[in-house]
C-alpha cells in the first residue's frame, strides 16, 4: 500500500468520479483506476461501486476514506511541526456564490497561489441553498456564502442537522446597481418609491429566492432572468435594468471600478446580510483545507473592504 493511493481514494470520494478526480490530480484516468483496484485487491474488500452516474462509495469504501483523512491529517502535521516550514501542496476545492467568487479570486485566491505555487485553488461557483448539501455530502469542504439577517437562524438550525459548522466572517449590505447613465445615480440614496419604476434582472435558478424576495419592490410588469452574475451586470451597464447585490463583494467588478455601474443603498428596505463559512467536522479536512480556512478567516475582510490581500500571506 502506498501513502498516494489513500490520496487517490479521497479525491475520487470527493469528486464521486474517477474522470474528474483524475484532472484534479494530473494523471491519466486509467493510472487511477489501476491505483484504486490494485488497493482493493490488498485489502480484499470493494472500495466502490461504479454506476453509470459516476462512484459512490462501499461501507468499507466510507470506512476506509474516513480512516485515510486522518493518516493523511497526521502525517501532514509531521511537516507542519518540524523547524521547515510545510509547503502546501495538492488541491483544495471552495464553493461560494459568484459574487464571493469574483471577489476573493481578484484578492485572495491570487496571493494564495503567489505564496504556494504547488497549491492548487479550485472554485466553485453555487447558491446558498444548495451549499449546506454539497458540503455535507463531501463534494466540496469549504463553502462561503451570505444569508439577510431574518434567514440567519434557518440556515443556521439547517447547518446544525447536517452536522456542519458555521462561522460569521462579516456584515455587508444589499445595494441597488444602476448604470451609470441613469439620472437616479445623482442622488445619495433610494427609496422603495423610486424601485417601482425600476426593471430587476436576477438570476434563472429557481432557487434564487434572494433576488426574488425584492422583486415586489420593483417594475412589476417585466423582468430580465439571466444564467450568470456578469449577464446581469452587462446589462445593467447598459442601462437595459438594475440588480440587487451585496455591497462588498461587488466593488471589485470591472463595471463598479470604470465607472460603468453605481453600487446605490435603499432606505426603507431590510437589507442587511452576513457572510458565513461552512465546513464539516475538522477531522474530515485535510492540512491544506485547514491552512486555507485559517487564511479566510484571518483576512477574508480585509479583502473585500480594500480590495487587495492587505500583504496578508507573507
Amino acid at each position: 500500500m502506498r501513502l498516494e493511493q489513500l490520496q487517490y481514494l479521497i479525491e475520487v470520494a470527493n469528486c464521486k468520479s474517477i474522470n474528474k478526480a483524475a484532472q484534479n490530480l494530473y494523471i491519466s484516468q486509467p493510472a487511477l483506476s489501476i491505483a484504486i483496484t490494485t488497493l482493493e485487491e490488498e485489502l480484499n474488500y470493494p472500495l466502490l461501486t461504479r454506476t453509470k452516474r459516476g462512484v459512490v462509495l462501499t461501507e468499507d469504501g466510507a470506512r476506509v476514506v474516513q480512516d485515510a483523512q486522518q493518516i493523511m491529517g497526521i502525517i501532514q502535521n509531521w511537516y507542519l511541526s518540524s523547524e521547515k516550514e510545510y509547503e502546501l501542496n495538492g488541491n483544495v476545492q471552495i464553493q461560494a456564490t459568484p459574487s464571493i467568487c469574483v471577489a476573493m479570486s481578484n484578492t485572495l485566491i491570487l496571493e494564495l497561489q503567489q505564496r504556494y505555487p504547488n497549491l492548487s485553488i479550485l472554485m466553485y461557483e453555487s447558491t446558498p441553498q444548495h451549499m449546506l448539501r454539497f458540503i455535507a455530502n463531501n463534494a466540496v469542504n469549504i463553502g462561503i456564502t451570505s444569508y439577510s439577517r431574518e434567514k440567519e437562524p434557518d440556515f443556521i438550525a439547517e447547518a446544525n442537522t447536517r452536522d456542519l459548522c458555521v462561522e460569521k466572517l462579516a456584515d455587508d449590505e444589499r445595494y441597488v446597481l444602476l448604470s451609470s447613465k441613469n439620472p437616479l445615480t445623482k442622488r445619495d440614496k433610494l427609496s422603495k418609491e423610486d424601485l417601482k419604476t425600476l426593471t430587476l434582472a436576477y438570476y434563472s435558478d429557481i432557487t434564487d429566492d434572494i433576488s426574488a424576495s425584492y422583486r415586489i419592490y420593483f417594475n412589476p410588469d417585466r423582468c430580465f432572468r439571466l444564467d450568470s452574475r456578469e449577464s446581469i451586470l452587462q446589462l445593467v451597464a447598459e442601462d437595459g435594468a438594475v440588480a440587487i447585490f451585496p455591497e462588498l463583494t461587488t466593488r471589485s467588478s470591472y463595471f463598479i471600478k470604470s465607472g460603468l455601474i453605481q453600487a446605490m443603498p435603499v432606505t426603507g428596505l431590510s437589507t442587511k446580510i452576513a457572510y458565513y463559512l461552512i465546513y464539516p467536522d475538522r477531522k474530515k479536512l485535510s492540512l491544506n483545507e485547514i491552512c486555507v480556512l485559517d487564511i479566510i478567516r484571518e483576512k477574508f475582510t480585509c479583502c473585500l473592504t480594500t480590495g487587495s490581500a492587505c500583504d496578508c500571506i507573507e
